[in-house]
C-alpha cells in the first residue's frame, strides 16, 4: 500500500477535526502531571518546613525556661532568613506573645493578638500561605508555642515554570499524535482514495480499461468489485460502439467509392468528374490560373471488343488508364467518364506548350503495343482540349469546346490532339504519324 498523502484535502479535515480533540488531550496530560509534580514538591516542603520549625521550637526551648528575650529575638530574626517565611511568632505558656516579627522586621508583641497554647503540631494552609504552630517543650514540659507563616507563591511558581516548561512537549506530542492518527485514518481510506483516482483517470483519458486493484484487507471491497465491473461493462460497450463505427464508415468509404470510382480501372468515375470539373473551374476563375481539360477517346475501341471480347477490352482498359496516369503530372486528375472515354483535370497550366506536349506524350503512350493474352494489340487514342478561362469560363461551354476538339480530332483522321481555337471556330492540331 502506498504511503498516505497529507496532501489530500481531507488530510486537512481530519487535521482540524483531531487537533482540537489532540489539544485538549494534551493539556489534560500536562495538567495532570504538573498537579502530581506540585503535590509531591508540596509535600516535600511540607515535611521540610515542619522540620525547620521543630528545630527553631527545640533552639527557643530553654531561652524561654530562662527568660532571656534577647536570644529569643535573636533565634526568631535568623529564621527569617529562611526563604518565604512571612511571619513568627513567640507565644509563652500562658499565651502572651513574647517575640513576633513579619517581612523580617520585629513588632511589638503586645500588637499581636494572644493566641490560645496548644499540645501537638497543626499545619493549616490557604491559597497564599501555609501556617505551622508547633508546641515548644523541653523536659520539663510545656514551655509555649511557635508559629509560623510561610508563603505559597514558591508552590504556584513551580506548577507555572513547570507548566510553561511543559507546553513545547505538549504541543510536540500533540502534533506527533495528530499526525499518527491522521496516517493510520489516511492507511485505512487509501483504497478509496485509489478509487477516486482511477476514476478521475477515466475520466480525463476516456479509458475504461482501467482498473481498481483491491486492497488486501478487503476493507471497500464491495465498492471496488462494483466499479471494475462497471468500467468493464463500459469498456465491452465502447468496444462495440467503436466497432460499430468502424464498420459504418468502412461501408460509407466503399460506397463513396462505389459512387465515386469506376469499379473496372480504379479511376474517379464521371459523377465525380462533373463535381471535380466545378470546383475547378471556380478555382481557376478566382486565383486567374489556367485550367485545361482533355477528352480522351480511344479510336475503334468497339471493333477490338468485337474482334477479341469484352474480357480483353477490359484489359485494354486498364492497361490505358495505368499509362495516361503514369504521363499525366501529380496534380492532374484522370477519369473515365464513358466506356472508352478519359477525361484529364489539369490545373494550374503555365501555357499552351505544356498542354501541347502532355497530349503528345498522352498519344505516344497509347500508341504504344500491348501484349495481351500472348496477342499484340495496337490502340490508338484522339484528344480534345479546351482551357479555362482562355476558350470559356461558364462550365458548360468549356465542356463543349472541349468535346469540339474531339471532334475535330477524330475528324482528322484520329490519332490525333486538337486544341479549341476561339478564332476560328474550329479546332486545329496536328497528327502523329501512323504506325507502319
Amino acid at each position: 500500500m502506498k504511503t498516505p498523502s497529507f496532501s489530500l484535502p481531507i488530510s486537512t479535515r481530519l487535521y482540524h477535526q483531531q487537533l482540537r480533540l489532540a489539544a485538549i488531550f494534551c493539556l489534560c496530560v500536562l495538567c495532570a502531571l504538573t498537579l502530581i509534580s506540585t503535590l509531591f514538591f508540596w509535600q516535600q516542603r511540607s515535611a521540610a518546613l515542619r522540620q525547620e520549625v521543630q528545630i527553631l521550637a527545640s533552639n527557643l526551648g530553654d531561652h524561654l525556661i530562662t527568660g532571656d528575650l534577647r536570644a529569643i529575638q535573636n533565634q526568631t530574626l535568623n529564621a527569617s532568613n529562611y526563604s518565604h517565611w512571612k511571619s513568627v511568632t513567640v507565644v509563652g505558656r500562658e499565651g502572651k506573645t513574647v517575640v513576633a516579627w513579619a517581612n523580617g522586621n520585629l513588632i511589638a508583641p503586645e500588637t499581636v493578638r494572644l493566641t490560645s497554647v496548644m499540645n501537638g503540631l497543626r499545619l493549616r494552609q490557604t491559597f497564599s500561605v501555609q501556617v505551622l504552630q508547633t508546641p515548644i517543650t523541653d523536659s520539663g514540659g510545656l514551655r509555649g508555642q511557635l508559629r509560623v507563616e510561610v508563603s505559597m507563591l514558591p508552590v504556584w511558581q513551580f506548577a507555572g515554570i513547570l507548566f510553561l516548561a511543559g507546553l513545547p512537549f505538549a504541543g510536540l506530542l500533540g502534533w506527533l499524535l495528530v499526525r499518527w492518527m491522521v496516517a493510520q485514518q489516511l492507511k485505512l481510506l487509501q483504497p478509496l482514495e485509489e478509487v477516486v483516482t482511477t476514476l478521475e483517470q477515466v475520466n480525463s483519458l476516456s479509458n475504461y480499461s482501467l482498473r481498481v486493484t483491491p486492497d488486501r484487507e478487503r476493507l471497500f471491497g464491495a465498492l471496488q468489485t462494483s466499479l471494475n465491473l462497471m468500467l468493464a461493462r463500459m469498456e465491452s460497450w465502447e468496444t462495440d460502439t467503436h466497432s460499430a463505427l468502424r464498420e459504418q464508415r468502412a461501408e460509407e468509404n466503399r460506397l463513396a467509392i462505389l459512387e465515386n470510382h469506376d469499379s473496372l480501372t480504379k479511376l474517379p468515375n464521371r459523377h465525380y468528374f462533373h463535381k471535380l470539373i466545378t470546383n475547378s473551374v471556380e478555382q481557376a476563375i478566382d486565383t486567374g490560373e489556367m485550367l485545361a481539360l482533355m477528352f480522351i477517346d480511344l479510336d475503334q475501341f468497339r471493333q477490338i471488343t468485337d474482334e477479341h471480347g469484352f474480357e480483353t477490352g477490359d484489359l485494354v482498359l486498364r492497361a490505358i488508364a495505368e499509362r495516361l496516369r503514369e504521363v499525366l503530372r501529380n496534380t492532374d486528375t484522370l477519369c473515365r467518364v464513358s466506356a472508352d472515354e478519359f477525361a484529364a483535370i489539369l490545373p494550374n497550366i503555365q501555357d499552351l506548350d505544356t498542354v501541347r506536349q502532355l497530349a503528345e506524350r498522352l498519344l505516344l503512350a497509347i500508341r504504344k503495343p500491348l501484349i495481351l493474352q500472348g496477342r499484340s494489340l495496337m490502340v490508338t487514342g484522339s484528344i480534345g482540349i479546351a482551357c479555362c478561362p482562355l476558350h470559356a469560363v461558364e462550365q458548360r461551354l468549356f465542356l463543349r469546346n472541349a468535346d469540339l476538339a474531339l471532334q475535330s480530332a477524330k475528324a482528322a483522321g484520329r490519332n490525333h490532339w486538337s486544341l479549341f481555337d476561339p478564332n476560328l471556330h474550329t479546332p486545329s492540331g496536328t497528327t502523329l504519324p501512323k504506325t507502319p
